[in-house]
């Protein structure tokens, strides 16, 4: 439920975001609040970041769960080349389960009615439709429906094949172009694909800040965008409305564009079912769903434990950070850094699939929690009680970039928690020219309603693949490494950056901004410093070698790969002569 609360009493308790396992599948959910446990659903391309306000608002009274659906947010999509509604009702029953929640009640709006709907219908029958003995625990509840579309005719392929258009990310970054378009068109005519006056929905358009909330979402969904949409296209909901043996609260505002299809819930047909209609008014809406959750809820449960593999979030004491975890878990865990973004240190934790591998989205990108006051001791001690929460024990540190002096803080602060330090890219930022460099290197570029601060934010990060800096011109900012100017990473560090446009680049200012004598610190483990005289970003890596007692330099190898064996190599033949330099 879109609520529009826009401020809410700072005593209400943080949201907190989680994943659970499930089947191998990672599933992300925000959850809150204590007392009777409540689920809630959002519609297509949303997340659980639109209940957000509603969220909070019902954490006075419930322990709240908001799920992303398969594909949605930040939960990984289904294997599945087609989905169906079936499906989805499938994978949520196994949310449910893994996270002990098959009793509670369940609210659900527009494309989630469908997936609950569903759910509720095949829950405790066998695949033949008949109710099965020994599975009414398992049930929900109540099922709650806010906007469910009956159409009155069969699906239209045509139909649907126009308005799901693939959403294809591709490298240019001209799809940013029409799936911006594609999103204002939505807002302003449906189907959105027919513009006509007569197909005009006579509403207001959203305010800016809305609008930059759902395309975060939108974009995240990415080429998974259409999987939910096109299934609940495709399903009729009559058959489960007719089979369903759970209450289930079919309701809708009477500013909803699925309103009329209360008219069609065949409510004398199944005791189950009940219809409200109600009114347009959001604070009306929030209190019916506080009652009608307060009406059906059971009991608390347990916390369920995070996966140890894939993505995960640490709960640190300036909050939270997200943390990709691969590999296998006997292994010495390699932990690797980049900033501004995590662009370049997923593709060094692809280089090595046979050690535990760990990337964290640094303070103030992504989802990671921005810190209070960001500098490289704060972002090193937030890695380092990362790691105590993980119970890592020691690591192996590889840097990249803007990064590198955070790894070389971290093992000078923290060196009983770091047995080798690998540092990619040593920099130098003149004293004199920091505080402009900084203030260039992650821009805030201001929202644009026609969606130019994407295309700026796109350009800005193929931009730094060619040149360092990226926004310099001159010829001797060529780089000499291979750029990475593949779609999809570039289209997952566009969706990091549009999370937090303010604080992405929190940590490499902060590196950058740092004085030349404690950006790279002493520290006392081997490390191997990679280093290319011809690639500007390089400049730095005599310097910090110098300074090191058990330092070794070795040119940078062009291919990935190959730069990954040489650092295997070092890690096992870590014994170096001290400041050994072999150039």
């Amino acid at each position: 439920m879109d609520s529009g609360i826009s401020a809410l009493s700072e005593s209400l308790p943080d949201v907190q975001r989680r994943y659970v396992d499930v089947g191998g599948r990672a599933v992300h959910y925000r959850v809150t609040g204590e007392g009777p446990a409540v689920v809630m659903l959002h519609d297509s391309p949303r997340s659980s970041r639109l209940h957000l306000d509603t969220i909070r608002r019902l954490s006075r009274r419930f322990r709240v769960f908001a799920l992303d659906t398969p594909g949605y947010g930040n939960s990984q999509p289904l294997d599945i080349a087609s989905p169906t509604i079936g499906d989805f009702a499938a994978a949520l029953g196994a949310t449910l389960g893994a996270l002990g929640l098959g009793e509670a009640p369940l609210y659900a709006t527009h494309t989630s009615a469908k997936i609950a709907l569903e759910y509720a219908a095949i829950t405790g029958h066998d695949s033949d439709g008949h109710p099965a003995s020994g599975h009414a625990s398992h049930m929900p509840n109540h099922v709650i429906l806010d906007g469910l579309s009956i159409p009155v005719g069969p699906p239209d392929p045509a139909y649907i094949d126009a308005y799901m258009r693939p959403f294809v990310v591709e490298p240019t970054g001209g799809y940013l172009a029409a799936e911006w378009t594609r999103m204002r068109d939505m807002l302003r005519w449906f189907p959105w694909f027919d513009q006509r006056p007569e197909t005009r929905m006579p509403i207001a358009m959203p305010t800016d800040a809305w609008i930059e909330d759902y395309v975060k979402d939108f974009l995240s969904a990415g080429p998974a965008y259409s999987s939910a949409y096109r299934a609940a296209m495709l399903y009729d909901p009559m058959p489960a409305l007719r089979a369903v043996t759970c209450p289930v609260l079919v309701a809708a505002k009477s500013d909803d564009v699925l309103y009329a299809s209360l008219d069609r819930v065949p409510a004398a047909e199944n005791p189950a079912l009940r219809v409200e209609r109600l009114s347009a008014d959001g604070e009306e809406g929030l209190n019916w769903l506080e009652n009608a959750f307060a009406a059906a809820t059971v009991g608390p449960v347990a916390i369920t434990r995070q996966p140890d593999h894939g993505a995960r979030y640490v709960d640190l004491p300036h909050g939270s950070m997200r943390v990709h975890r691969m590999g296998p878990a006997a292994s010495t865990p390699l932990l690797i850094l980049s900033a501004p973004t995590t662009l370049h240190a997923l593709r060094w934790q692809a280089a090595f699939p046979e050690r535990a591998t760990l990337v964290p989205e640094l303070p103030g990108f992504g989802e990671s929690d921005p810190l209070p006051s960001p500098g490289l001791d704060a972002a090193a001690d937030a890695l380092a009680a990362m790691l105590d929460a993980l119970d890592c024990g020691s690591v192996d540190i590889l840097a990249t970039g803007f990064a590198t002096p955070i790894g070389a803080t971290l093992a000078a602060r923290h060196p009983g928690k770091v047995s080798h330090v690998i540092l990619d890219g040593c920099f130098r930022v003149p004293d004199g020219v920091a505080p402009g460099f900084a203030e260039r290197l992650c821009p805030t570029f201001a929202f644009d309603a026609a969606g130019g601060h994407l295309h700026r934010y796109w350009h800005m990060l193929r931009d730094a693949e060619a040149s360092w800096p990226w926004h310099s011109k001159t010829a001797r900012a060529r780089r000499s490494l291979p750029p990475i100017l593949e779609a999809g990473p570039l289209h997952d560090a566009l969706v990091g950056i549009l999370k937090q446009p303010e604080q992405y680049g929190d940590i490499a200012r902060a590196a950058s901004l740092s004085a030349d004598a404690d950006r790279y610190p002493v520290f006392a483990q081997p490390a191997l410093l990679l280093h290319k005289a011809d690639d500007p970003a390089y400049l730095g890596t005599t310097e910090a070698a110098a300074r090191l007692p058990l330092a070794s330099v070795t040119e940078r190898p062009i291919d990935i790969d190959a730069a990954a064996d040489a650092i295997r190599a070092f890690l096992t033949h870590a014994a170096t002569p001290a400041n050994e330099v072999a150039l």
